[in-house]
């Protein structure tokens, strides 16, 4: 199948509009479930606090180590059947976590459901890039962006409240049913042509070793200057985000000890900040340039965590929101900006190996992000860190907006 035509609406793409929903759905199962695992093995199992530290490292792990070997056979393979198949599979793991009686038994299950993920989004990415019109590109990003960052918010907040309504097993058993749903989904398409899959050079490719597929596909990323320049800067902002993302309940536990659903409130306001950022770019048909969005991206975000670390102990309320919504503005430039810039730069046959070196990577950040951080607040105060990495933060900006031209060069789109 061609790419749709430029005048044509992107929700006119039926291969979209159905991976896009599947897509919704599995993001929320993936992370639905995040909050019961927890509570199993805190409350249920009383698991020690190195098997529940295990718990988010189990998420992450997968794609460290396998994340760029995902890659590769996302570019090998046709991509529906595998995100089809990774769906089944994770449904079914979910649905074994549900007999899991201890957690010794439900961690090699998780880091097996984990591994499936890291060859659905490869997939998904590549397919995206194969078959949405250039003109369709950044709204389609943008669009995957948002889902994934809320369901990444919303998905724990809503397990959490079913927890409490009903039990910890619902969140399982909604979980499985979501994986289900997506697969269905995505058969419903039916067989997807993919551009150049057929062609003599992809199929020498296909006979071509993995380590030779490997290195070509981190040749490819070197070799266009705009994507691994703006991958370097992009990492070294989401590692300083890391450093202390997770330690906003424990800040606010120190400036407001009397207000504990402000913490509800500044996660909700900085999907909000990130959803609306989402709204303006998917409105638009081209991003001018990716510098200055991701710039300014983390400019923002410095001065929301260095406001959040300059705070005095009893801020009002409106305050310690702006310092949120400004973070989730700053956040979805970024994010969303990186997103669409890989979209846009790659090219089509390396989509699954640019997109899993770039996860893996991204993924390693998040589990040494975190020990850093933690380390620096033991050493200075919760308030001072934030404080420094808003700082941080705030200098990768403006070293951006100082050498735009050396790193991105005229990145102007029409």
């Amino acid at each position: 199948m061609e790419k749709a035509e430029a005048p044509q609406s992107l929700w006119k793409n039926s291969i979209f509009t159905k991976m896009f929903l599947s897509y919704s759905i599995s993001s929320f199962g993936d992370w639905f479930d995040m909050t019961a695992l927890m509570i199993l093995f805190s409350y249920t199992w009383h698991a020690n606090s190195f098997l529940v530290a295990l718990v988010p490292i189990s998420y992450a792990l997968p794609s460290i180590l396998l994340g760029q070997l995902a890659g590769v056979y996302a570019d090998r393979w046709r991509k529906l059947p595998v995100m089809i198949a990774t769906d089944v599979i994770r449904a079914l793991l979910t649905l074994a976590l549900l007999w899991a009686g201890d957690p010794y038994l439900a961690l090699p299950i998780m880091l097996l459901r984990a591994t499936a993920s890291i060859f659905n989004t490869p997939a998904q990415q590549a397919l995206l890039r194969k078959t949405v019109a250039e003109e369709h590109l950044l709204k389609a990003s943008t669009l995957i962006g948002m889902v994934m960052q809320i369901a990444k918010v919303a998905g724990p907040l809503l397990g959490a409240t079913l927890i409490a309504l009903f039990s910890v097993q619902i969140c399982l058993v909604i979980n499985v049913v979501s994986f289900f749903i997506s697969a269905l989904i995505l058969v419903s398409a039916g067989r997807v042509p993919e551009p150049g899959m057929e062609t003599a050079q992809e199929t020498a490719a296909a006979k071509s070793s993995v380590f030779t597929a490997w290195k070509d596909g981190w040749s490819t990323l070197f070799s266009i200057r705009v994507l691994y320049m703006s991958f370097v800067f992009y990492l070294v902002g989401f590692f300083t985000l890391q450093m202390v993302d997770s330690q906003f309940g424990v800040l606010l536990r120190t400036l407001v000890p009397d207000s504990s659903s402000l913490l509800g409130y500044v996660i909700a306001t900085v999907g909000f900040g990130m959803f609306c950022v989402g709204g303006v770019l998917s409105s638009r048909k081209n991003m001018k340039s990716f510098g200055w969005t991701l710039t300014v991206g983390c400019l923002l975000t410095g001065v929301s965590f260095g406001g959040f670390g300059k705070l005095p102990i009893g801020s009002a309320a409106w305050v310690v929101l702006l310092c949120a919504f400004l973070g989730g503005i700053g956040v979805g430039l970024t994010i969303i900006g990186f997103s669409f810039l890989r979209q846009r730069e790659t090219p089509p046959e390396t989509m699954g190996r640019i997109t899993g070196i770039t996860n893996s990577l991204t993924s390693g950040v998040v589990i040494l992000g975190p020990m850093v951080g933690g380390l620096l607040i033991g050493s200075i105060g919760v308030s001072s860190a934030f404080w420094i990495t808003g700082c941080i933060m705030f200098a990768v900006g403006a070293l951006g907006v100082l050498f735009q031209r050396r790193i991105w060069g005229g990145d102007e789109r029409s």
